[in-house]
């Protein structure tokens, strides 16, 4: 992902959020995070944030977090990853707390959550701090064991972390879970914690299947996650790729709004061919964001798509360039991963 190009964080978000409304999503949660001091963070934000709003979705918005561990596991040896690898920045704990503070007070219409952006990558103590601000009434939101490695990656287990730091209960989803255990299963069930699959990125990143039939088994709320996909991807075939059609129904309306906090909404979808993706029309807070097939600001997306397109073919060369050096120590960060991890 370092070596990837980053296009205009508006114009990202936005052409992200336009292409879920025509897929026929009308609520999203979205997990924010990005390295660099507190002006970085919320000045990447503020763009963010505009896009979302620039879309009509409805959107919850995880402030994400992180203070160790990103790229390689505690105790690892660096294997000489690329410069534009590095953790350049991250907040304190008290510049986190600051920023959450910040945007809710800049942006009283967000609904806004917090999270560590995976257990794995956060020290104690910041869980801590999350925990603490999370009780003033914030959603809670996380990745959480989406690969086998991230269970060894730093010592102790990522539930109980989660659990001490008072992180996991009825306000609280997990995206992935592909790594969960029965009896994990059992407690995050009696916590009321919600499960969030990404069945689609699971298997194109080869992270293995999420054990949704035993979720539901110990009666644990689910949704479907689609982690960044294009407008391509139609929700209701991820969704079968991982539950039966009347589960995958019940993960994308009932259960996704509940995985998200929202117990109803009045959004209306109307279906040219729901099989297919298509869709004719979408309402979402009494607003016709589509209408026969066509979001209805069609010039802004287009525009948008452009100068996203623009970005990605001028970077081409040193994107090139980035991937390559990547390739080039790749077989020496798995080894080192792997041997830290036996």
């Amino acid at each position: 992902m370092c070596a990837m190009t980053s296009p205009p964080l508006e114009d990202d978000a936005f052409v992200a959020c336009v292409d879920l409304i025509e897929r026929g999503v009308t609520t999203v949660q979205a997990m924010f995070h990005t390295f660099g001091d507190p002006d970085d963070y919320l000045e990447a934000l503020d763009a963010t944030i505009s896009g979302v709003e620039k879309s009509g979705i409805r959107a919850v918005i995880i402030l994400g977090t992180t203070d160790q561990a990103e790229f390689l596991p505690l105790g690892a040896e660096d294997p000489g990853l690329p410069d534009f690898c590095a953790v350049s920045r991250r907040l304190s704990e008290e510049e986190y707390a600051e920023v959450v503070a910040q945007a809710r007070a800049k942006y009283p219409e967000i609904t806004f959550g917090v999270g560590p952006v995976g257990p794995q990558w956060c020290s104690d103590s910041l869980l801590g701090t999350i925990g603490e601000i999370a009780s003033e009434g914030y959603r809670i939101h996380s990745h959480f064991l989406e690969s086998a490695a991230q269970r060894t990656w730093v010592p102790g287990s990522s539930l109980e972390r989660l659990r001490v730091h008072h992180l996991l209960g009825p306000n609280t989803s997990l995206a992935h879970a592909v790594w969960c255990s029965d009896s994990e299963l059992h407690i995050l069930s009696d916590l009321g914690v919600q499960l969030v699959t990404c069945p689609l990125s699971n298997r194109l990143l080869g992270a293995g299947e999420a054990p949704v039939e035993s979720w539901l088994n110990h009666g644990i709320t689910t949704g479907i996650g689609l982690d960044s996909a294009d407008s391509s991807v139609r929700p209701l075939e991820v969704a079968r790729l991982a539950f039966s059609p009347s589960e995958a129904d019940e993960a994308l309306t009932t259960g996704g709004l509940a995985c998200v906090g929202v117990m109803r909404s009045d959004d209306t979808v109307v279906w040219q061919d729901r099989e297919r993706g298509l869709v004719g029309s979408v309402e979402i807070d009494g607003r016709v964001l589509i209408n026969q097939g066509q979001f209805h600001d069609q010039s802004a997306v287009e525009g948008a798509r452009q100068r996203i397109f623009e970005a990605i073919q001028r970077d081409a060369v040193n994107r090139t360039k980035r991937l390559s050096e990547i390739d080039s120590v790749s077989h020496d960060y798995r080894r080192s991963i792997e041997g830290c991890l036996k």
